[in-house]
């Protein structure tokens, strides 16, 4: 057993040591694909063959440099960022709670299955006019309706999440007089989280597209709104600009919720190794 521990002691720095040389690797190809899609970009508008309402990429981040200067950009991103965080907590908030009742509870499933498989289809842009008429062009709409779009993902996540529960690992645990909070906390919620985190980070993305499109269509105050504005007035390049920006928004909200995802689940295994 000693030789065996010391053998495992051994390996894992160079366990380690590998993951660290193969990050780059691994992030080699991403940055490469990307780099030659926005050369081709600047290739394309510069010959011509790409119609004048496409400016090259070098004027795009221009403008996107010039804009960090500009207190109206911090307004409009901090705006969005509202929305959307204020739209995931209420969302995922509802989602989880709906969809750990209904995988509890069989009768709360038969009789809600239907109604939830008709709405779930349905994007929550399609409720914007009604609410516009209702509430108006406000901050409270595209709230609401970024709620919307995080709900649905959160709610089959964790139904999902409650029905993968072994049965027999909690009756284990009844049977080695773990109390039923022990039982929730030590079983229950470890296989739930992992689906639930997997919630989340679907949940943000569509949160925050659906924010940036209701300011983009109801004239919401934001980053969508901004791009409307833009597009209007022919400013091409700031259009692009707020599409640029918000792309990165979404790439560094997704990169912060799944290295959050694995700190906190470094136990199971999808993550082992990963926030090390």
């Amino acid at each position: 057993m000693k030789a065996v521990a010391a053998t495992a002691a051994r390996s894992a720095p160079r366990a380690a040591s590998r993951r660290g040389r193969r990050a780059p690797a691994r992030l080699l190809i991403p940055v490469a694909t990307t780099a030659g899609l926005l050369a081709l970009w600047e290739l394309f508008t510069r010959a011509g063959v790409l119609p004048p309402e496409v400016p090259p990429f070098t004027d795009v981040v221009d403008f996107f440099v010039s804009a960090l200067g500009e207190a109206a950009f911090w307004r409009s991103l901090g705006q969005t960022i509202w929305h959307w965080a204020a739209g995931l907590l209420i969302g995922t908030a509802a989602g989880s709670a709906l969809g750990v009742a209904i995988g509890a509870l069989p009768l709360l499933q038969r009789l809600l299955n239907t109604p939830l498989e008709l709405l779930r289809p349905i994007p929550a842009v399609v409720y914007l006019p009604l609410l516009i008429l209702v509430m108006g062009s406000r901050a409270q709409t595209a709230i609401i309706l970024a709620s919307v779009g995080a709900f649905w993902p959160m709610l089959f996540q964790t139904y999902y999440g409650v029905r993968a529960i072994d049965p027999q690992a909690i009756e284990t645990g009844r049977v080695f007089g773990l109390t039923r909070r022990q039982r929730l906390w030590n079983i229950m919620l470890p296989s739930l989280l992992p689906y639930a985190a997997t919630g989340v980070r679907i949940s943000s993305s569509l949160a925050l597209i659906v924010a940036v499109s209701i300011e983009l269509i109801g004239g919401v105050p934001g980053l969508g709104a901004d791009m409307a504005a833009y597009a209007q007035n022919g400013v091409y390049a700031g259009m692009y600009s707020v599409l640029l920006t918000s792309g990165l928004l979404g790439l560094a909200l997704n990169g912060v919720l799944e290295r959050t995802e694995a700190r906190l689940l470094r136990w199971h295994v999808s993550h082992r190794g990963v926030s090390t």
